[in-house]
Order: structure tokens, then C-alpha cells, then sequence
């Protein structure tokens, strides 16, 4: 996964695209989601290299105890992203 196309997937999913001026639509999906559990999260694993790749890209700032997860806000959605294990693993 690179920054490109995970930014697009939360422009997506945060239906940026259909915003008109301070309003944009709440995904269905996501509305219902957070219906379930106000604390949801987008979440991915993703392999060690790829993880490691994309921090490096998003230039990411661990905080001590959380080295294996990315996790921010975009737009009004919050993401984490953790490092999985090979698949051999």
C-alpha cells in the first residue's frame, strides 16, 4: 500500500468527491458502522516490509509502546494500520 492509495481510499470512503462547500454525505456504510461502535477504526495489517515502507512514507513518528501501529485521523475517520506477520509466519 502506498500514501497515494490509501489517501484515496479514505477520500473515498469519506466521500470527499460529493463535498459541497462544509457538507459532504456520510457513507452509508460508515454511519453504520459507527452506529455499532462509536470507537471504529479503518483498520489494515499489512507485512512487515510494507508497513515499514509506508511509515517511511507518511514520515511517521512512533510513540514508545506503539512501534508496530499507525494510527491517525483523516478527515473525520480514524485509521490504524498495524504491522502483521510474514505470511510463513
Amino acid at each position: 500500500m502506498k500514501k497515494g492509495e490509501l489517501y484515496e481510499f479514505l477520500d473515498s470512503w469519506n466521500q470527499l468527491d460529493k463535498a459541497e462547500g462544509d457538507y459532504k454525505p456520510i457513507n452509508p456504510y460508515q454511519l453504520h458502522a459507527l452506529m455499532l461502535a462509536p470507537g471504529f477504526y479503518l483498520k489494515w495489517y499489512l507485512s512487515p516490509n510494507d508497513f515499514d515502507a509506508l511509515a517511511k512514507e507518511l514520515e511517521h513518528t512512533f510513540e514508545p509502546g506503539y512501534e508496530n501501529k499507525i494510527m491517525f485521523q483523516y478527515s473525520d475517520q480514524r485509521v490504524e494500520i498495524e504491522k502483521g506477520k510474514e505470511p510463513d509466519e
